[in-house]
């Protein structure tokens, strides 16, 4: 009842159901709905999935490589009822930055963050608070992987246009195993492999047009007037 509801009411941490009954959020059992994916997560890495929002920073280095991963969980202020506030978690992305920076092994390595959610998209269930790919461009990250719109895509951001340093490619997958109904119109399933070699990164994209069929090569790069397009691009590093 909500006028038996003694502590404070914080927008989005609660549901009206009427003008007399609210549903307020446990904080410790909202977190439990990333336990399915932390058992996910255990049964591949050996470890659990951190469900503290503020240990979502999730840093994978691969000396050999030379190549470092930052994975970020933009869902962390989602559910089923709100479904449009995708962000970055600041204390995640602080304690992983700080960690980055503090250890001179990673200073020259090739840096990628990997997130879901877009910075761009048709609808609301973009990242609006795009701060954090600046301090990603500042920390040295080179490029960022996501998903969501189930489309392969690429973009650029550069935080200083006077620089080489700070640019950031965006390299967004395509829908990989979604059910049929779920495809965007005249898109197939598609998903991209990323080759590093030297200094550049070429990423190729994949396509699968029938249901059960054959994974072949998506040439959907335009490559400029009377020219084929391609099914890689490629990106200096």
């Amino acid at each position: 009842d909500r006028k038996k509801y003694q502590g404070t009411l914080k927008e989005g941490h609660y549901i009206e159901e009427s003008e007399r009954v609210i549903r307020v959020r446990d904080e410790a059992k909202y977190q439990q709905r990333f336990a399915h994916f932390s058992q996910f997560y255990q049964a591949i890495k050996a470890q659990p999935y951190p469900l503290e929002y503020d240990q979502q920073g999730i840093i994978d280095y691969f000396p050999d490589q030379n190549l470092l991963i930052l994975g970020l969980n933009s869902a962390w202020q989602l559910d089923h009822h709100f479904r449009d506030r995708a962000s970055i978690h600041q204390g995640a992305l602080v304690k992983a930055l700080t960690q980055i920076r503090r250890n001179p092994d990673y200073r020259n390595c090739l840096k990628i963050a990997v997130l879901h959610h877009p910075l761009h998209s048709a609808g609301s269930d973009r990242i609006t608070d795009q701060g954090f790919i600046e301090q990603l461009a500042v920390a040295g990250f080179r490029f960022f992987l996501h998903g969501h719109i189930h489309k392969a895509e690429t973009s650029l951001f550069r935080y200083d246009l006077r620089l080489e340093k700070g640019k950031l490619d965006a390299i967004c997958a395509g829908t990989f195993g979604a059910p049929t109904l779920e495809l965007r119109s005249a898109y197939p399933w598609q998903y991209n492999l990323l080759k590093v070699k030297d200094n550049q990164l070429t990423v190729y994209t994949r396509r699968r047009v029938e249901e059960n069929g054959a994974w072949k090569p998506d040439s959907r790069w335009t490559q400029g007037p009377g020219q084929s397009p391609l099914d890689y691009y490629a990106i200096e590093l």
